[in-house]
């Protein structure tokens, strides 16, 4: 076999593939939500897609804002923010309900709301953006993602402080990090997406589109396993088999572990516990969890890994997992 047919042959797999993952997340979505359109995906699961320097990179997640408590030292109320730091890089999801709490809670965490680069508003509820305009007091000019469908109104006022972006389509934002773009009919809604060594990590605001269709969303746009779904489900009225159903179509998607909290409801999270038991990490204001990167070694042409190599765990709040 020539190089070049080896090359042509190669490039029909990958699209292969590609093309079996979307039909897979089609499918999955029919038993639990309404299906929707499957985006172009931005890049394919190759070693060459992003710089192993950016994989590389600690990733941490520190929920600021929950209606859940975890650390009892911090302020609990209705909504949901998640502070995110990758490397030098601080992006803030969603900013919660109101600006005192948000800075009550990220001042006894010790994180400084001016280190904050980039802040993504996942929908225009209250709840997920009533805190910024107190973020904004503290004099932070971070860059702003909003959706495209947000108030005219809104993003005006936005404008006089800060460079906003409006995002529609599925985007990358920052080198590995990533939007869903809009997603739903009724409250549009936007996720982030971040890969990593380990997989992809996604994180929902509400999840209205449903919680499910949000996770294909993001398979779609960024090819690979997914590690770790955490945020707002919007479940809390869900019934039993309605769970049950999104925790079988977690496993057929491949989902690693779950950190429901916000509107996910304390019912539907009884029912995640007990299906994903050491899976599932529970939630609040306060808790920290760091995505350490798995070591990844050269092909060697004995395929060996140096004798007494120490693997790094994934740590929650301290604990290996």
């Amino acid at each position: 076999m020539t190089e070049r047919t080896r090359n042509r042959t190669v490039a029909l797999l990958v699209t292969g593939l590609a093309s079996v993952l979307v039909v897979h997340c089609g499918a999955q979505l029919e038993a639990v939500t309404k299906p929707a359109t499957t985006p172009v995906p931005i890049t394919q699961e190759t070693e060459e897609a992003t710089p192993i320097g950016e994989l590389a990179e600690k990733l941490t997640l520190t929920v600021v804002y929950d209606n859940n408590s975890y650390d009892l030292g911090l302020k609990t109320s209705w909504g949901f923010s998640c502070w995110i730091q990758r490397g030098e890089t601080n992006i803030l999801f969603d900013t919660g309900g109101d600006g005192k709490t948000l800075l009550h809670n990220m001042d006894a965490l010790g994180l400084d709301p001016q280190s904050i680069d980039v802040v993504v508003l996942s929908h225009i509820h209250g709840d997920h953006v009533g805190g910024l305009g107190g973020l904004l007091a503290t004099g932070v000019r971070p860059m702003v993602y909003v959706l495209a469908s947000f108030p005219a109104r809104f993003k005006a006022q936005l404008r006089e402080q800060v460079t906003v972006r409006e995002v529609d389509k599925a985007q990358e934002i920052l080198p590995a990090v990533y939007t869903t773009g809009e997603m739903g009919t009724g409250v549009r809604e936007q996720g982030l997406i971040i890969r990593t060594s380990r997989g992809l990590v996604v994180i929902t605001g509400c999840a209205h589109p449903s919680v499910v269709e949000m996770v294909c969303r993001a398979k779609t746009v960024v090819a690979g396993k997914v590690y770790l779904v955490i945020g707002g489900f919007h479940l809390g009225s869900a019934s039993t088999a309605k769970v049950k159903d999104i925790c079988a179509a977690f496993r057929e998607l491949g989902v690693q572990k779950l950190a429901p909290c916000h509107c996910t409801g304390d019912h539907a999270m009884r029912i995640f516990s007990a299906e994903f038991g050491d899976s599932y990490v529970q939630c609040g204001v306060g808790r920290a969890i760091e995505v350490i990167p798995q070591a990844r070694w050269p092909r060697s042409s004995f395929g060996s890994i140096p004798q007494g190599t120490a693997f790094p765990f994934v740590l929650f709040n301290g604990a290996a997992s």
